[in-house]
């Protein structure tokens, strides 16, 4: 019996061992069954993506995807679309400066001669005429100068009478020939020297009518007038009653300035003077009145170049009617160095610049599709941008909204 059961237990066992074979057997098989499929998979997907890199692009999709951008019918009504215009544009050059006095109508207002000033009848800012008393100086020249005068008037005088009495004896042969060009001789010299005596006091200031008026009173003024020379306005005054002054001693009591025209000047770029001539006409324009153009001609090039700077010297007259320009202040100008060059036209805000620096503009047909074109611009003027290549006239653009095209174009792609 006992032989029995051991070879029955004996069984069990080995039956039991059988069955975990089996299973790892078949465990085995499905691991080998997984990782070939893992296998397979791999090397579909590496054989798909090799065919896919290798795959060439479509050309019609790449230049779509490039050049095109589609807007929406609402966003279209933000879009103003019109056609590329013609425009004559102008080649200039530009420069910048100060506005100053016309140095050829300004003038140092010096007493012609050593003395006090009695009494100033002008102030800074006054408006005067040519020949308007500006101030009087006190002087004793101007005394002697009168004193001369009375002189030699009254010898004149004399002189004049005793000609006309020798004539009238010559007449009734009364007295010689010789003593009748003595006569004649006397009063000439008379004569030239109170022509002399009236000279010296115009040089003083004193005119025809006031000398007349001193031979007639027979009165010494030693007040003498100083006056103004030309139109214009009391730019400066840095005198007073009481004050010593001589000629040409400056500062000059008074100095007297025409602001109906001014300078400009400025200095240009050695490279550019071929560009400048005298007689050109520019227009000028200040900060203080952006919106204004004041029109204005060269006068004078300087003969030399600045050997620091290499720059040289413009200026320019400038029409200011309405006295709104002051000296010193910031100008600019602009001047036509060429004839017009009519060019496709097109306003800054169809025209958007790249970070690449190219400029671009967004060509369509139906307001809609917009085909995004490179160009090359030239001048700027007038709030156009001159077309050199990329567009022609007549064809159909965005008129604005440039930036935001260019927005959505790189949103999209």
């Amino acid at each position: 019996m006992s032989e029995i059961k051991n070879t029955t237990v004996k069984s069990f066992n080995n039956f039991k061992n059988s069955e975990k074979v089996q299973e790892i057997l078949k465990n085995k098989r499905l691991m080998v069954v997984v990782g070939l499929t893992i296998v397979v998979l791999l090397i579909w997907g590496f054989i798909h993506f090799l065919q896919e890199f290798k795959k060439p692009p479509t050309p019609v999709a790449q230049s779509i995807q490039e050049n095109i951008v589609q807007i929406s019918a609402e966003q279209s009504k933000e879009i103003k679309v019109g056609t590329v215009g013609v425009y004559d544009f102008l080649e200039v050059r530009e420069a910048t400066g100060v506005i100053d006095f016309d140095k050829y109508h300004t003038a140092d207002v010096f007493s012609p001669f050593q003395g006090r000033i009695n009494n100033f009848y002008v102030q800074a800012g006054s408006d005067v005429k040519k020949g308007q008393v500006l101030y009087t100086v006190l002087a004793p020249d101007a005394g002697q100068a009168s004193s001369a005068l009375l002189s030699t008037a009254g010898i004149l005088k004399q002189a004049n009478e005793t000609l006309k009495r020798a004539k009238d004896l010559y007449d009734f042969k009364s007295i010689s020939q010789k003593e009748l060009e003595q006569n004649i001789s006397d009063q000439q010299t008379a004569e030239a020297n109170f022509l002399g005596a009236k000279k010296s006091m115009s040089l003083y200031g004193f005119s025809d009518e006031e000398v007349q008026e001193i031979v007639a009173s027979r009165k010494i003024d030693i007040e003498l007038k100083v006056k103004s020379p030309i139109n214009g306005r009391i730019i400066t005054r840095s005198a007073s009653p009481g004050q010593l002054v001589q000629p040409g001693v400056a500062p000059a009591p008074v100095t007297v300035s025409d602001l109906n025209e001014l300078w400009m000047v400025a200095q240009i770029p050695e490279s550019e003077t071929p560009h400048f001539r005298i007689g050109q006409n520019l227009t000028v324009k200040v900060q203080a009145y952006e919106d204004r153009l004041f029109p204005a001609k060269v006068v004078a090039l300087g003969d030399s170049v600045d050997p620091n700077t290499r720059r040289l010297m413009l200026v320019a007259k400038v029409k200011d009617p309405d006295h709104e320009l002051k000296p010193q202040m910031l100008a600019s100008f602009q001047i036509e160095v060429s004839t017009p060059q009519p060019g496709p036209a097109i306003p800054e805000e169809s025209t958007v610049r790249e970070g690449n620096g190219t400029r671009v503009v967004w060509v369509t047909s139906d307001g809609l599709k917009f085909n995004r074109r490179v160009i090359k611009s030239g001048l700027n003027q007038a709030g156009l941008v001159q077309v050199l290549d990329g567009l022609q006239s007549g064809e159909t653009i965005a008129l604005n909204k440039a930036l935001f095209l260019s927005n959505q174009y790189s949103l999209t792609h």
